[in-house]
């Protein structure tokens, strides 16, 4: 008896390594054909993991059921079903899995045929199984961002989970009518399904883009490295050096001792194309033309989606500016979604290098088992501001000593709100509930978003973990360009494109929402080159604009035409935002969504026009949560800023040659 449980357990054990190789040989072809990414680490990772779950689902298999050939390939690929379907803390989708898997492993079983027998049966029934089940579900998921998909749930997941194994086995059972021979069946499977994914798989494009062009003047003696580092959405009301209580930004606050800091600075835009672009520019979106498509009857599309402008090539960037000026020039963005190089934001750069992360599309369902216990495992589908911070670094070192560099940084953390790992998870560990909110999916675009008290702390606490992660490698970029010496000389601008919304307003997120406050104030801060130059704290209005004329004006370089901005400290324009219309939101979100917006500051004040004719006006400086809207109370000083913000909306797009699409 003890011999037979032996043998038993030991076929189990074969059978379920084999097919924990399986399920990962799958799914990393389902992953590339997909669109997905993953580095050497990240696969051996996901490796072991498959062998460990597919080794305990063979023996638990062999003990329950049998050691059957087909019995072990489709009683593994129920397990390899239960570890997707797995979901606590609701069982009603795992209660429903488990009465329906046996029905449909014995259906296969009855179907492949029970005379199958040997390793190769195995092999061929497992491989048909799971690949059914992969490219089945992953074919009719939806895409939910560049990030991830939405997968089917509950009742809908179950019955693919069951259905799609019993499908595959159909489909090999038919092909057995023509060809018996189950080697050579196994052969042309194979043949079939790499054929597929050479002509229908859409692997994503990952090598940085190249373009170094001769260097049309050389560079002045002593000119300074310059380093834009862009904090992508990130609010500077989170961070302890604009006075945040936790302390969440212990690097900037020691750069901004260095250098000048800009309380008051604002976007001119609430995502992440726009406000780069202005950045990358000096003008504001509705020049620059980089925006939501609005109403425009013919949209690009752009990694399949029809929902933004790029910048057009006749608007000059900063790196353009530079590169004509004897600079290096390399960009290194961790959001590949929205700064991909066919948006435009490569313009000007000899190394442009927007590749994801591991990014897995679909999830392996070993992953997703995983993180019902480790949160953060795998959620990252981009670059971490510490592979950023040292890659950029590791392009400068390659670079001649003797050429001045620009290096364009984005850095990507509190654009995700999931939590961050440790040490930077302990403000969203101390929330209450907190075991369950990390395992729930809080960031929606829905208007209002109804998030409880409890998830809207435990928001707030993930973000500023993330700012806090961020952060650090600030701190590990300055001392990396303090070690090499080439921190002193250096102009350092540290700002971001936006901010995000935490649950005020019933809003999360960015893109679309009502322009609050929580969207538009950023940090900045600016560090000057050389010993003496200036320091302090500036209170005087600033805006993303003011970079591009700051740079080249400390550089001595005459601006481009149709630069709208500013060299600070002091400028003069007026401080406005834009936002276009989303028309994806729209259609998935509603009417909420399906208004233009306009904003434009007169300290204390604040007005906020929408193509709908809402108004809202607040006075930020007794009312900084924007609770209380007075333009029904002071309705003069409405109509007079809505005559000063048509005023500058004509004198915005007018000037340089903007694209038709521009407004």
């Amino acid at each position: 008896m003890t011999g037979r449980v032996t043998e038993r357990l030991a076929r189990g054990l074969a059978a379920g390594l084999v097919a924990g190789g399986v399920w990962w040989l799958v799914e990393s072809a389902a992953n590339w054909a997909f669109g997905g990414t993953i580095d050497a680490r990240a696969a051996a990772t996901i490796l072991e993991l498959d062998l460990a779950l597919g080794a305990a689902g063979g023996v638990l298999v062999a003990l329950l059921v049998g050691t059957g050939a087909v019995v072990l390939a489709l009683g593994t690929t129920a397990v390899f079903g239960a570890l997707r379907v797995y979901e606590p803390p609701g069982m009603r989708a795992e209660l429903l899995f488990l009465v329906l898997a046996p029905l449909g492993v014995v259906m296969g079983v009855l179907l492949a045929g029970r005379e199958r027998r040997g390793a190769l049966a195995f092999l061929q029934v497992a491989l048909v199984a799971v690949a059914a089940t992969v490219f089945g579900k992953a074919g009719i998921t939806e895409a939910q961002s560049y990030f991830a998909q939405t997968e089917p749930s509950a009742a809908t997941l179950v019955l693919l989970l069951v259905g799609m194994p019993l499908a595959g086995v159909a489909l090999d059972r038919l092909l057995g009518i023509v060809l018996r021979s189950h080697g050579m069946r196994l052969g042309l499977e194979l043949a079939a399904g790499a054929l597929a994914l050479f002509v229908w798989g859409q692997p994503l494009r990952v090598a940085p883009l190249d373009a170094p062009l001769p260097v049309v003047l050389p560079a002045a003696k002593g000119a300074p490295d310059v380093i834009l580092l862009s904090l992508d959405t990130t609010r500077a009301d989170h961070m302890s050096t604009y006075g945040y209580a936790r302390e969440t930004s212990p690097n900037l606050t020691a750069l901004a001792k260095d250098a000048l800091n800009f309380t008051q600075a604002r976007s001119p835009a609430e995502w992440t194309v726009p406000g780069h672009a202005s950045m990358l520019t000096g003008m504001y979106p509705s020049r620059h033309g980089a925006h939501y498509v609005g109403t425009a009857d013919a949209p690009p599309e752009l990694r399949g989606r029809e929902r933004v402008f790029p910048l057009a090539p006749d608007k000059v960037t900063l790196a353009e500016v530079l590169r004509e000026h004897g600079y290096r020039t390399g960009g290194f963005v961790a959001n590949f979604a929205n700064l991909d190089r066919v948006f435009g934001m490569g313009q000007g750069f000899d190394h442009y290098d927007d590749a994801p992360g591991v990014m897995l599309k679909p999830v392996p369902h070993a992953v997703r088992f995983a993180q019902r216990f480790d949160p953060t495992l795998f959620k990252r589908p981009f670059r971490s501001a510490h592979q950023i911070a040292a890659t950029a670094l590791g392009w400068m070192d390659g670079e001649p000593a003797k050429r001045p560099v620009f290096l364009f940084l984005n850095v990507l953390e509190p654009h995700h709100w999931m939590v961050p790992p440790a040490p930077f998870d302990r403000w969203a560990r101390e929330q209450p509930d907190a075991y369950r909110l990390m395992r729930r999916g809080l960031f929606t675009h829905a208007i209002p978003t109804h998030l409880t008290p409890a998830e809207q702390a435990f928001v707030t606490a993930t973000y500023d973990g993330q700012i806090a992660l961020m952060d650090a490698a600030i701190g590990e970029l300055i001392a990396g360009l303090e070690a090499r010496g080439r921190y002193d000389n250096a102009l350092i601008v540290v700002t971001a494109d936006h901010g995000e919304l935490l649950g005020e307003h019933e809003q999360v997120g960015h893109g679309g929402r009502m322009m609050y406050e929580g969207l538009l104030h950023i940090p900045m801060v600016v560090k000057m080159p050389g010993v003496d130059h200036a320091r302090g704290t500036v209170e005087e209005p600033v805006q993303l604009v003011d970079i591009l004329p700051t740079v080249l004006g400390a550089l001595g370089v005459p601006n481009p035409p149709g630069v709208q901005g500013e060299a600070l400290p002091h400028v003069r324009h007026e401080i406005v935002a834009e936002e276009e219309i989303n028309p994806e939101f729209v259609r998935h979100y509603g009417e909420v969504y399906d208004r233009a917006m306009r904003v434009l500051y007169d300290r204390p004040y604040k007005l906020i026009a929408t193509s709908k004719g809402e108004r809202l006006l607040f006075d930020l400086g007794r009312d900084p949560g924007e609770g209380e809207n007075l333009a029904a109370r002071e309705p003069e000083r409405v109509k007079d800023l809505e005559r000063r913000l048509a005023a500058t909306g004509s004198v915005m797009i007018a000037g340089a040659a903007a694209p038709a699409h521009a407004n």
